[in-house]
């Protein structure tokens, strides 16, 4: 009876154990609060890693008190230090400024009737041709009526709106980025890049690693406000105590 109480006491305390050294968690959109797969999520404490699921979940071994990183193409990188939670939700955000540029052609389109004796075959106008005013609400699409069932709100209404919501919140993101602007000219510079694996004699790893454990050093602030020069003393600071050129 004892040994049999003795084995369940060890698996019991074996599982506590594993639990608390995995950590796991879902990476979302920060604006549309979408799952996001293929996101790379490194524990800069035991150097594990793991890739993000079409759910944006992904498990990593880790425990309260490691730093990890979060790192997807075309996404600005995030860090986050595991707290008594193991498991929460991580929102990252889309690097707009780094994608390819591209035009949008079309055909301009017009509504060839208004309901004045017209041919319309819905004897709805569009939304411009009708007064508008704060809180109305219209049958139809605002540019194209013959869409329906459809509502069209106009005023302050529409301010509470899901995607009215979404651009303010994107609005306010582009301009903390504005603040960081001299920081992003530098950390996204080919040559600043190749200058630093030439001077210290870094690999592509090496290079990576270090520059991720560099934002994390500073995450409190992000580098906000600060001019290029103050950025690149802090990163030659950085490299040279990491390397073993300053103590």
């Amino acid at each position: 009876m004892k040994k049999v109480l003795l084995i369940l006491s060890f698996f019991v305390s074996f599982g506590f154990i594993s639990q608390a050294q995995t950590v796991t968690g879902n990476v979302i959109d920060g604006l549309d609060k979408g799952y996001l797969d293929q996101v790379w999520v490194v524990n800069l404490t035991n150097l594990d890693s793991a890739e993000t699921n079409m759910r944006g979940y992904f498990r990593i071994k880790g425990s309260s008190g490691d730093s990890l990183v979060f790192k997807r193409q075309h996404y600005i990188p995030a860090g986050k230090r595991v707290g008594e939670q193991t498991h929460f939700v991580m929102e990252i955000y889309l690097n707009a400024r780094l994608l390819p540029r591209f035009d949008v052609y079309a055909k301009e389109y017009r509504i060839p009737f208004s309901m004045d004796g017209s041919a319309s075959p819905t004897g709805m106008r569009g939304l411009t041709d009708r007064p508008a005013g704060p809180g109305k609400i219209y049958s139809g699409m605002s540019d194209n009526p013959g869409l329906m069932p459809a509502l069209t709100i106009d005023g302050p209404i529409s301010y509470f709106m899901k995607s009215e919501r979404q651009k303010r919140q994107y609005a306010r993101r582009l301009a903390e980025i504005a603040r960081q602007q001299d920081y992003l000219d530098l950390i996204q510079s080919d040559s600043v890049m190749i200058a630093l694996k030439t001077e210290y004699n870094l690999t592509d790893k090496d290079l990576d690693d270090l520059i991720i454990e560099f934002n994390l050093q500073n995450i409190s602030h992000q580098f906000k406000d600060m001019n290029s020069k103050m950025v690149e003393q802090r990163l030659l600071d950085f490299f040279d105590r990491k390397t073993g050129r300053k103590y």
